[in-house]
């Protein structure tokens, strides 16, 4: 201890200790120990002073002095000058070992000031207080330059992050010291007290506000603060490095949803007012219509302090739980969020879709059609309908009805598969506006706070996402926690192999406890595969016309890389998926550009590949050698076969960042069906070689070969059957030559057990492929393939032994003839097809999703549990 340091015995009984850092301020050290003194109430408050080393001989004098005349209130402590923080820390040290009763600690600048009855009162609250509560904060009053700052209102940790809220000067509980947290003493810029806030709160504790407390702060033109300011950003980008986990949307959206919800929502029929992010999920809060009124006039008066969503919602329970349903509702809500920074309304459709998909269409605003009227679902500005709310002029809001609303009002369609009823939500919208204003014109508009409020309103919190999280609007989702929530992205989800694979990886980790969302990039319709429902947590399309698109001056290996952020702020599409803690991104251009920032928000990136694409020339060309430009931006990558893993390898992908998912059959057949089929097989003697295809209509899939192949073989020895249509183009593809008509996709499981049952060969004449699920799906019902020898086709067909393998380097003449020879072959020898065919049947049965994804599961979850 240092020689000048008193003994200390006297200030063991102390109920509050205030510890006084002093450091060139000698001439108002006296006057801060004074007020300490003149304390009053029950409670023993006494105080610790700290010179940090401080040059000048007064700072010790005074110190010195008031320890000797107060040795029972007072205790003096020297150390080398190690800045502020270091000087608290010291004094927060000897007060807990020296003064075991202290329940309350207080750290007090020695230029400021307390008001006799202050610290009685915040120990009193303090101890009214949940345990959780770990400090009262004051307003800042300040004096010398006059001016009285009110922090009133609910102590809010999301709106702590964006402005200290808290001054030094606040009673802090003795739990929060005793339990380890300390001031950072690298921090010597300033900005430490705000810092110590954010921890404490991060570590559970949280703050309340002390009224008309007494605390008086010294303002200078020139000190600490002032200094700190000038280097705000620095300081504040410091501190914000450091507290990077705690930023992350993963962490803010519970804490949004908690304290600042984005949404009111109202349900006609209903009592309630929900407050609320995730419109999904039950509200965190609700009140009674009535309170929810008054706390929406209140808010208006009072936004800093009292908060009400910035954006309300009119619907039914009916249609919430439509939405619900078909997994849209978070990204109709996310959408709202991005239409109402210029719109006043959003006004949300419901159509049914005749082919059955499911989608999004965005217009936006002025949309004058009527279509506000006819909306099932509306969200609107808070703040708009605040300033309606105090205008007894009732036309402007009440043109939503008329065909050319005054309200600027954009609109979006949903479309569903099947038709529901959706009464409109504008008369209950306008009718709660009718109550909201009533309620308005009577309460006086007068305020009852004196003090200046410069903080920021309550209601901008969902716009701090870009300052806090460095992305914009997020995925309105609150994740429960579990580290559970995984995204898959795609350019497009139809019903080509690509959507299966990645529908049945989700479909098998639900089953494992996950929670699949679904994430596409390239367009705003989909087609819900069957249990689709059940699958996917979420449905999310992205703003406009989505996010992908080439930067075709920028070619990797002749490849494209993402333009998405050449031509559009890539924020909101950042933090469309930040909420997930794994992403899968399978062939989205526009999603390669947002790897790297979702690692950033501590999401787990991967990569799916499925096959080496081909250009119009035959060059190997595609998504692998886009997503090589951005391996660095990827966990690891799920590929499909051997033959793609060694491509990876060969490229310089790291070998331990590669786990092989093999794929499995697309659905779950009907064992019966698959027994008639193979039994039928195995007896058909006198009847045609029943031939098929069925697949994308695209020019990938070989067309030309397939037609000429039909028109070489067809004959009163083979009957074919195409079924299928195009996915990723618009190709024409005519049969009528052959006499075929094209029959339209199987979209059941009962009808592609029909069609395989019915085949003897499936043909699969592509230019380029992975490995195809139609192949093991065929296998299964003892289908004898016949395959271009192309991708890792040859990994899942044994030539001559369940199935037939042509070379593709061959010209197209050749292949056809090749083709024609094997299926007239088998024609004549039934015998040999038989045998073919329980071969192929017998390779069929050995597939299984949950089996060939353990190896991935197991290396995701092992990610998890290292950055928990």
């Amino acid at each position: 201890m240092p020689a000048d340091t008193l003994p200390t015995s006297g200030i063991g009984g102390l109920d509050i200790g205030v510890v006084i850092p002093a450091y060139r301020q000698p001439g108002f050290l006296a006057e801060a120990l004074e007020s300490v003194l003149a304390q009053q109430g029950p409670l023993r408050i006494g105080a610790v002073v700290v010179n940090d080393g401080c040059p000048f001989a007064q700072t010790h004098a005074t110190g010195l002095a008031y320890a000797r005349r107060h040795p029972d209130r007072i205790a003096y402590l020297r150390r080398a000058n190690g800045g502020l923080s270091a000087a608290r820390n010291t004094g927060v040290d000897f007060l807990l070992a020296a003064a075991p009763a202290c329940r309350g600690i207080f750290p007090l600048d020695a230029d400021n000031r307390l008001k006799p009855p202050m610290l009685a009162r915040a120990q009193a609250l303090l101890d009214a207080a949940p345990a959780d509560c770990g400090w009262v904060y004051p307003d800042f009053d300040f004096f010398g330059f006059e001016a009285n700052y009110t922090t009133a209102g609910d102590y809010s940790r999301f709106m702590h992050l964006a402005e200290n809220v808290c001054e030094a000067g606040s009673l802090v509980r003795r739990e929060v010291f005793a339990s380890g947290l300390r001031y950072d003493e690298s921090m010597r810029q300033g900005f430490e007290d705000w810092d110590f806030w954010l921890r404490a709160a991060a570590a559970g504790w949280r703050g309340r506000h002390l009224p008309h407390s007494g605390f008086q702060y010294r303002k200078r033109a020139e000190s600490m603060l002032a200094t700190s300011e000038r280097q705000r950003g620095t300081i504040l980008g410091q501190m914000r490095n450091r507290q990077a986990r705690q930023l992350q949307v993963r962490h803010l959206a519970p804490l949004e949803a908690a304290e600042v919800p984005r949404f009111a929502l109202f349900l006609e029929g209903e009592e309630q007012v929900g407050f609320l992010l995730d419109p999904a999920a039950a509200p965190p809060a609700s009140q009674p219509i009535a309170a929810a009124r008054d706390r929406f006039i209140q808010a208006s008066h009072t936004p800093a302090a009292l908060h009400f969503p910035p954006h309300c919602a009119f619907t039914t329970p009916a249609t919430l739980a439509v939405l619900r349903r078909s997994g849209l509702l978070r990204n109709i809500f996310y959408h709202a969020n991005l239409a109402l920074r210029d719109a006043h309304v959003l006004a949300v459709t419901i159509e049914m879709a005749a082919d059955g998909a499911l989608g999004l269409a965005f217009t936006p605003a002025p949309a004058a059609d009527g279509r506000a009227s006819r909306a099932a679902l509306i969200l609107a500005r808070t703040q708009l309908l605040q300033e309606v709310a105090r205008d007894t002029y009732r036309g402007w809001i009440n043109s939503l009805r008329e065909e050319a609303p005054r309200p600027l009002v954009a609109h979006l369609a949903v479309t569903l598969p099947e038709a529901t009823e959706a009464p409109p939500a504008v008369e209950f919208l306008l009718a709660e506006v009718d109550a909201m204003r009533d309620r308005t014109l009577a309460r006086s508009a007068l305020g009852t706070e004196w003090r200046t409020d410069d903080r920021r309103p309550r209601f901008s919190a969902q716009d701090l996402y870009p300052e806090l999280a460095r992305c914009g609007a997020i995925l309105p989702y609150v994740p429960p926690g579990d580290r559970r929530d995984i995204g898959f992205i795609l350019p497009l989800f139809a019903f080509g192999g690509v959507e299966k694979v990645v529908f049945n990886y989700a479909a098998a980790l639900r089953e494992q406890g996950w929670r699949p969302h679904l994430f596409i990039t390239g367009a705003h319709r989909m087609q819900p595969q069957p249990g689709h429902f059940e699958v996917f947590e979420s449905v999310n399309f992205f703003e406009g016309q989505g996010i992908e698109g080439g930067d075709y001056e920028k070619l990797h290996l002749g490849a494209p890389v993402s333009g998405f952020a050449n031509w559009r702020d890539m924020r909101d599409a950042v933090g469309l998926l930040a909420s997930m803690d794994v992403v899968l991104n399978t062939h989205a251009l526009g999603g390669h550009g947002i790897m790297q920032q979702l690692r950033q928000q501590g999401v787990q990136t991967w990569l799916g590949l499925h096959l080496v694409e081909k250009g119009p020339l035959g060059n190997p060309l595609g998504n692998p050698h886009i997503a090589l430009a951005y391996e660095g931006a990827y966990d690891g990558f799920v590929v499909i076969s051997d033959k793609l893993r060694d491509w990876c390898i060969g490229q310089a992908v790291p070998e331990e960042k590669i786990v092989r998912v093999l794929n499995a059959p697309s659905y779950a057949a009907d064992p019966s069906a698959v027994a008639q089929g193979l039994a039928a097989r195995q007896v058909a003697e006198d009847r045609p070689l029943r031939v098929l295809y069925l697949g994308r209509l695209d020019a990938q899939k070989g067309l030309e070969r397939l037609r000429d192949i039909i028109l070489e073989t067809q004959g009163p020895a083979i009957t074919w059957r195409v079924v299928g249509k195009a996915v990723l183009n618009e190709t024409v593809f005519d049969l009528s030559a052959a006499g075929l008509v094209i029959e339209p996709p199987a979209m059941t499981a009962a009808a592609l057990d029909a069609l395989y049952a019915w085949a003897d060969v499936v043909v699969l004449p592509s230019h380029f492929e992975g490995v195809p699920l139609t192949i093991l799906e065929a296998q299964r019902f003892g289908c004898v393939m016949l395959a271009t020898d192309v991708g890792a086709v040859a990994e899942v067909v044994r030539d001559r032994v369940d199935g037939f393998l042509v070379s593709n380097a061959q010209q197209d003449p050749a292949l056809v003839s090749q083709c024609a020879v094997i299926l007239q072959q088998l024609a004549a020898d039934r015998a040999r097809l038989r045998q073919m065919a329980a071969a192929a049947a017998a390779r069929g049965a050995e597939s299984s999703w949950s089996r060939n994804m353990q190896d991935w599961v197991l290396r995701i979850e092992q990610g998890l549990r290292r950055t928990a």
